[in-house]
């Protein structure tokens, strides 16, 4: 496959998913709104914080991640893959570094809220997530 090659199937593929999406129901795009909302929040914390960066960066290579194995496996509820792999890291490190947070400076505070909002959100994903491959391979569907 040359780059050229990759790089149509990816455009092709990007087009399958933006049709799936827009079939899903209203509560699943207003929760992937919140999601975009609360995960692109990670800007205003990003040079000076280390959790909003591996945040930024998580999300940036889960939704690449998501396309790839949309590409290979075909568009449905199965590329969810992608975030079950790497956010589950990415939760697992807000947990530990939540505690620790200080929260001395209303700046503290307010970003300690946000990693607590961050957390929930990236944990009630995963739920989602989880759901959906466990249903992609028992109804051997993508």
């Amino acid at each position: 496959m040359t780059w050229s090659d990759f790089l149509a199937r990816y455009r092709d593929t990007e087009v399958q998913l933006q049709a799936y999406v827009d079939k899903l129901p209203l509560w699943v795009n207003l929760w992937r709104a919140w999601m975009f909302l609360i995960f692109t929040t990670a800007v205003v914390f990003v040079f000076r914080k280390v959790e909003a960066r591996w945040l930024g960066v998580t999300m940036v290579v889960s939704l690449f991640g998501y396309n790839i194995v949309a590409m290979v496996s075909g568009v449905g509820r199965f590329p969810s893959i992608a975030f079950l792999v790497l956010w589950s890291p990415l939760a697992v490190y807000f947990a530990r570094r939540r505690t620790g947070l200080p929260t001395q400076t209303t700046f503290d505070r307010i970003y300690s809220g946000w990693v607590t909002v961050a957390l929930a959100t990236l944990v009630t994903s995963l739920a989602f997530d989880t759901y959906n491959v466990a249903y992609s391979l028992i109804r051997g569907v993508p």
